[in-house]
């Protein structure tokens, strides 16, 4: 092929694909099978849509980029957050007074204070309270979890990352590294196809390791933070490994020097250390021939708040009655956790109906299971952010996001759960487009996931909404 049949052929595919678009504009159906493209009316025209200015929640926090100073914690702000004023036509923010507070069923407005005073007597008791953060592919890679966590151990007390799973989902995480030894699998709650299995921890993911052969194996896992963290997270004076059922005794050997032997047993089991000193990674290595399942990891201080990123990605916040029971309320009981924070809802909104009573029914069902698991868990639901789809006019909101976000609000509600709206808090309808198109960019080009500047900012409201109540607590 020469350069000049080459151009030819892609020449005769741009037409051809304009001619069918011409046709059929964006696309067409063949049975259940759906076929889409660009509209090609949008592919010259300028987008008139208009979009939310957000300079003003930018504003209020202060923190607009989110450069981290190795020395410190401080967070050095942009000299100014723009969008390109020749193509967005921006709309003002009506009644925005810096805070999008937390909402309560009627009548239980005080549903935080028992989880308050739990946290002001830490120091008395020298006891650590720990906090899930569950959710979809938007808090990969400890993205929102780090702010929230860098607060509350700022506030109350704490240090390390928290509970770490064994093989991660991805390898983009923007506070700590793994290094793991071959044959490690992840089993997932999120495969479909273990029906027969939900002895998944409360990570909703296990580590499975498969030696090569029948002699003893050797298996290695190595954690440790980067430094571009914040400070908390980068030591730890606690750690803690947990497994399943062990058919067989096995030798963990922790940072190359201590061997420890730990004895089958058939339920959720634990390994402690605790270290003199701070430590800044944690290398353990399992002697078996055959290994239990692992966990995860928790890096912790000795007292305070520990707060754990939980992704599951693709989930809908539907796959929890998926997992056993019994064995999420015991590590529950083991692990001293008070809160969970539920951030789950952009899977359900390619899917477009009328009405979304389905998922309040089964996320109520979701939330009940949780919440018989420990009668003093407290539940924050976080409701659907905003989400973007290209349209002739422009980029638009996803015309379901508000049925969604009421569904998840009255799921919520009847269970007895906080509910805190972030596709309010970050601006409501067509918002998202502002946080994309921000400078620098605040959310990614997919216009569904936030940049990690963008989930800062994300976890400084939610910090914000949360101080307010905690100002209601101790000031009433």
């Amino acid at each position: 092929m020469t350069p000049r049949k080459i151009f030819l052929f892609g020449l005769c595919v741009i037409i051809v694909i304009f001619i069918i678009s011409l046709a059929f504009p964006g696309g067409w159906e063949v049975g259940t099978w759906s076929f889409r493209y660009p509209d090609y009316r949008t592919w010259f025209k300028s987008d008139t849509a208009k979009y939310k200015d957000i300079q003003i929640i930018i504003a209020s926090i202060d923190t607009a980029d989110y450069q981290f100073d190795p020395g410190n914690d401080s967070i050095s702000k942009v000299d100014s957050l723009s969008l390109p004023p020749d193509s967005l036509q921006q709309t003002s923010i009506e009644g925005y007074n810096g805070t999008h507070p937390f909402e309560f069923p009627q009548g239980q407005d005080t549903l935080l204070f028992p989880l308050f005073r739990a946290i002001d007597k830490i120091r008395q008791r020298n006891k650590l309270i720990r906090i899930l953060h569950y959710g979809d592919s938007q808090i990969e890679g400890d993205r929102i979890t780090a702010t929230i966590r860098n607060y509350m151990q700022k506030n109350y007390g704490g240090q390390g990352i928290g509970f770490l799973p064994v093989v991660p989902a991805n390898d983009v995480s923007i506070t700590f590294q793994q290094d793991i030894s071959p044959n490690w699998q992840r089993v997932s709650v999120l495969n479909k196809e273990n029906t027969a299995f939900n002895l998944y921890g409360i990570a909703g993911n296990l580590a499975r390791y498969t030696p090569s052969d029948k002699a003893d194996s050797i298996a290695h896992v190595g954690l440790k933070p980067f430094y571009v963290g914040y400070r908390n997270v980068r030591t730890f004076t606690h750690a803690r490994l947990f497994y399943g059922p062990a058919t067989t005794p096995f030798t963990i050997v922790v940072n190359r020097v201590n061997a420890q032997r730990m004895m089958a047993r058939n339920t959720v089991s634990s390994a402690w250390w605790r270290f003199e000193a701070p430590q800044n990674s944690l290398d353990l290595s399992l002697v078996s021939s055959s290994l239990p399942d692992l966990y995860g990891i928790a890096l912790d201080g000795a007292c305070g708040v520990a707060v754990d990123n939980l992704p599951l990605r693709g989930s809908s916040g539907l796959d929890f009655t998926r997992m056993d029971t019994a064995q999420m309320g015991q590590m529950f009981r083991m692990m001293d956790v008070e809160m969970l924070i539920l951030q789950f809802g952009a899977n359900i909104v390619p899917n477009v109906v009328e009405n979304y009573d389905y998922y309040a029914r089964k996320f109520v069902r979701e939330l009940r299971l949780l919440k018989a698991l420990k009668p003093s868990l407290v539940i924050v639901v976080v409701g659907v952010s905003d989400m973007s789809q290209k349209s002739p006019d422009g980029y638009k909101s996803y015309p379901n996001i508000g049925k969604i976000r009421d569904a998840q609000k009255k799921a919520a509600f009847e269970t007895g759960c906080v509910f805190w709206d972030l596709y309010e808090a970050m601006g409501g309808e067509n918002s998202m487009p502002g946080w994309a198109f921000a400078q620098p960019p605040l959310a990614q080009k997919d216009f569904v996931h936030f940049t990690i500047g963008g989930a800062r900012i994300v976890a400084e409201l939610f910090c914000r909404a949360w101080a307010k109540e905690y100002q209601k607590y101790s000031k009433p």
